[in-house]
């Protein structure tokens, strides 16, 4: 006589069914390679099954994101789980591919003495095609990165209790950690020398990066926009409801300044920024969101020092720290970003002054932007 069935009540699972289901939701541990970011990788099953999962651990994580002319992509990236703590999201920029192996797992090493949460992507799109070293983080035909990367930042914040994200970068990293903080309320962009328009980059690697990644749309040389997508930050769709800050550094001798920092200046503030982008120098609140600081601290398209980078990381940190802090209680290391040379323990306040921007010569755009290693 077989057992009597008993049915459950509408809307429930089998206990055995509900397991079955969670279980194919979990990551597992596993070896890809001999190297020091593919010993141990966390590969998860999908995008939603780490989008509803409640803890993560840190290591190496690896989430299927999507195809690619028929090519699955994966998204890499490490997480330090501190719970309780801010949330630190590096994005690298551009990345020299001589003997190096993907991920590129960068700003561990001026991140050393922070102990925070953090989140550390490595472009997925530089994995179709080996001689590729800037992606923006912006994704490919198909796979909408910039949203993607928002919602997995949130994620993170949430499951990590974390009172406050910091997303942070230069060149074309800065341009994603600009993007990323517009949907994560109260974040922080920390950057430097960012583009704000790819395609007002150097014009030979826009076009490679076209062709390697949106190629049925590589000839009218336009990358797709939408509410999710933005390959520039220099537009009313961009920047309405901007819900994050941003502390941007600028070295004045960048051809950055002219292409990048101008039009993103005249769109941010909605008025035209001669009365910043014509001075020598100039440190303080563009607009309440806006915390510039236009020094000179090297020749064309370099970055500040690490220890400059690593302190105001540190400051940032602090929850009780803000962008007002910086400037009220004189804390931003103006002379140490115009002379690396100078101790970080000397201080001055933010200033501005008045001058002519072109006292040193432009830099040009560079092939290769200058990478700050941060390893």
């Amino acid at each position: 006589m077989k057992p009597e069935r008993k049915s459950l009540p509408c809307g429930m699972i089998e206990p055995a069914a509900a397991t079955t289901a969670a279980s194919l939701l979990q990551p597992r541990q596993v070896f890809r390679s001999d190297t020091r970011w593919g010993r141990s990788v966390i590969e998860w099953p999908s995008l939603d099954a780490f989008l509803v999962t409640a803890e993560v651990q840190s290591g190496v994580h690896s989430v299927p994101i999507g195809e690619f002319a028929g090519k699955q992509i994966n998204y890499d990236f490490l997480i330090t789980a501190r719970p309780g703590t801010v949330l630190l999201c590096h994005f690298h920029g551009n990345a020299p591919r001589d003997g190096i192996v993907l991920p590129i797992i960068t700003g561990l090493g001026v991140t050393s003495s922070i102990a925070t949460s953090m989140f550390v992507p490595s472009d997925p799109v530089l994995t179709l095609d080996a001689s590729l070293t800037l992606a923006w983080h912006f994704g490919c035909e198909g796979i909408h990165l910039q949203a993607i990367t928002v919602s997995i930042v949130k994620k993170l914040r949430t499951i990590l209790h974390a009172p406050r994200v910091v997303a942070w970068g230069g060149s074309g990293g800065g341009f994603a950690a600009i993007r990323i903080v517009k949907d994560v309320p109260n974040a922080i962009a920390l950057v430097w020398n960012p583009q704000t328009n790819i395609a007002k980059y150097n014009k030979s690697h826009v076009t490679r990066y076209l062709q390697t990644a949106f190629p049925t749309i590589a000839g009218n040389s336009s990358l797709p926009s939408n509410r999710e997508q933005f390959p520039s930050l220099c537009t009313d769709e961009f920047l309405d409801s901007y819900q994050g800050r941003i502390l941007y550094l600028q070295e004045r001798t960048d051809g950055h300044v002219v292409a990048h920092l101008k039009p993103f200046l005249a769109s941010f503030c909605r008025k035209a920024p001669c009365n910043i982008t014509d001075s020598s120098n100039f440190s303080g609140f563009a607009t309440d969101q806006l915390y510039l600081h236009l020094v000179h601290w090297g020749n064309g398209h370099v970055p500040p020092s690490k220890d400059v980078i690593a302190k105001i990381l540190r400051l940032l940190s602090d929850v009780t720290t803000n962008l007002e802090n910086l400037e009220n209680l004189k804390c931003f290391p103006d002379e140490v970003i115009e002379n690396s040379a100078v101790n970080v323990s000397q201080p001055a306040s933010a200033k501005k002054i008045s001058g002519e921007i072109g006292t040193d010569r432009p830099g040009s755009f560079s092939k290769n932007d200058p990478s700050l290693d941060l390893k």
